[in-house]
């Protein structure tokens, strides 16, 4: 018989961490009335009929007793906007479930709220599964709702984003992407969010500088000429003294004395109304053209448009 081959607990661990799993939350109450809980990625479905889950935890875990002795659990299978639930629940020495709202199940256990299911168990059985003990519970009551789910893997978090079917390639066209396809598509999209607000700023006869100048101070007002000028510089408009005194000259700002690249510019309340009305087309028409998007497509779309800006 060939001995065994050793395998290091570090491989071991990077090896499984190629397997994308949900994230959860696994409490119950102890003998004493407190509340127990914890993260766990070690969940699995047992058998539909009955219906009955498993996990896992580390015999070296300070709430084991708690669980091996407690009649019920619950199984929180975490969202994806729930990460920061997950990292409480993984760290020791502080009270876990202090400002969170909680629901009560089976035995008393604490329950949760805003998860994507949860799983509400009767204790079945234990095993001895080397250094973990494996918990199997009956499920009695369960929940679930269409929110995307918070992904692990590789020793980060992640979430799911639907696959879509790939498109037919067109007949004489090359089905890679290039460059252009980038631009094309960005600038379309910022078109179509952009282009009723852009047409209310021709109405009004405000300049690509002028409404460059307003956003500034909608940030912060108060700011000088040259501030506002640095601060759009990288949408390529120059707001220049003579752009400030047109914006003043129509009581939408407001600047005391001679205007030039030192003075203080403050926006009027008429001016702070119609950026305000501005920015709530653009937000209407960013709504409407995210509909019919998910929670996790959004959040990808603007984190990989935000780490394209911060190159």
């Amino acid at each position: 018989m060939q001995p065994a081959t050793t395998i290091e607990p570090k491989a071991l661990r990077n090896a499984l961490g190629a397997f994308a799993t949900g994230v959860t939350i696994v409490t119950t109450r102890s003998a004493e009335g407190a509340n127990i809980g914890l993260t766990a990625n070690s969940f699995s479905s047992v058998s539909l009929d009955p219906p009955m889950v498993l996990w896992s935890l580390a015999k070296t875990s300070s709430s084991i007793e708690a669980f091996r002795h407690a009649g019920h659990f619950a199984v929180h299978v975490l969202a994806a906007d729930q990460d920061d639930l997950s990292g409480r629940f993984a760290s020791k020495g502080i009270d876990k479930f202090a400002g969170l709202e909680l629901e009560r199940g089976p035995a008393d256990i604490p329950l949760l709220a805003g998860c994507t299911a949860r799983f509400e168990c009767r204790t079945s059985f234990q095993y001895e599964g080397g250094d973990h003990v494996i918990f199997v519970g009956e499920v009695v009551n369960l929940t679930h709702s269409a929110r995307p789910p918070l992904i692990f893997h590789g020793g980060r978090y992640g979430m799911v984003i639907k696959k879509e079917a790939p498109a037919a390639p067109m007949e004489g066209v090359e089905s890679s992407l290039s460059p252009d396809d980038l631009i094309y598509h960005v600038s379309s999209a910022f078109y179509q969010i952009r282009h009723e607000a852009q047409e209310e700023r021709k109405r009004r006869g405000w300049t690509d500088p002028d409404y460059a100048a307003l956003v500034a101070l909608g940030r912060q007002d108060g700011r000088t000429v040259a501030e506002i000028d640095a601060m759009s510089a990288f949408r390529g408009r120059t707001i220049t003294p003579e752009v400030i005194a047109g914006l003043a000259a129509r009581g939408l700002v407001t600047c005391p004395g001679p205007i030039s690249n030192d003075s203080c510019v403050e926006l009027t309340p008429a001016g702070r109304q119609g950026l305000i009305e501005i920015i709530a087309i653009l937000k209407a028409a960013e709504a409407d053209a995210l509909e019919g998007f998910d929670f996790s497509e959004i959040h990808l779309l603007k984190q990989l448009l935000r780490r394209i800006v911060e190159k």
